[in-house]
């Protein structure tokens, strides 16, 4: 029998392994997509966060998505024809920052002939709720919205790299799935219609932030959203 602090380590060191997201050098949709011009800038310079004490949301949001993947490969298209034709988990390019690399993302699901995007996003019911205001209306909370900009400048991304590379995007829905939830309630969307001069601006202020990194530049300035900025990170 091998004792319980034993049990614990071997659990959290399955739990951690590195996964291909986490070995990641360079940067993202997900990266670029951040509203805060002086965290983008940390990413483009390999300035990290370091390792947070908050890893298992990530971890469990990375299962999901597994889950989700095999579920999709194993679905009744007479039941769900729009999984037809789809691309899951699809490496395509966004471009290339000269001096940087080439910035590759792998959108989460393109449904090819509904020319629709998916992105899962797992949350809390908390979260949901405090987005959930802010998309209806209901509310303005500072770091809610500041998260929304961010994933719908994702999706945004997403659809314009799959448009460049074939696959016609033209609507994308943000699915969000509650950790912490119990039923049907615990899963719902956000779709909005894609926007190239959305994608096309995102891509555009990229650049312009690399350049100045590459200049030397060191002070950028801080979106008012961003709550690492608030708390000093």
């Amino acid at each position: 029998m091998i004792t319980e602090n034993r049990v614990q380590q071997l659990v959290l060191g399955l739990l951690k392994q590195e996964s291909a997201r986490d070995k990641q050098k360079l940067i993202g949709a997900s990266d670029f997509s951040d509203p805060c011009d002086l965290h983008l800038s940390y990413k483009l310079r390999g300035v990290t966060d370091g390792v947070s004490k908050y890893w298992l949301g990530a971890k469990v949001g990375t299962a999901i998505h597994g889950l989700l993947e095999d579920a999709i490969e194993k679905a009744d298209v007479r039941e769900f024809p729009e999984l037809k034709s789809v691309a899951v988990e699809q490496s395509i390019v966004l471009g290339e920052l000269a001096g940087y690399g080439v910035i590759k993302s792998k959108p989460d699901l393109a449904l090819i002939d509904s020319d629709h995007l998916i992105d899962w996003k797992t949350t809390s019911r908390a979260k949901s709720k405090k987005l959930q205001n802010v998309i209806h209306g209901l509310s303005n909370d500072t770091d809610t919205t500041y998260t929304l900009r961010k994933y719908y400048a994702q999706a945004q991304a997403y659809a314009w790299g799959l448009n460049n590379s074939g696959i016609n995007i033209d609507a994308c829905s943000l699915v969000f799935i509650n950790r912490d939830g119990t039923s049907d309630v615990d899963v719902w969307n956000y779709t909005f219609e894609y926007q190239d001069s959305v994608a096309v601006a995102l891509w555009e202020r990229l650049e312009r932030i690399w350049l100045d990194v590459k200049d030397g530049l060191t002070e950028f300035d801080s979106d008012p959203g961003c709550f690492k900025c608030r708390m000093g990170a």
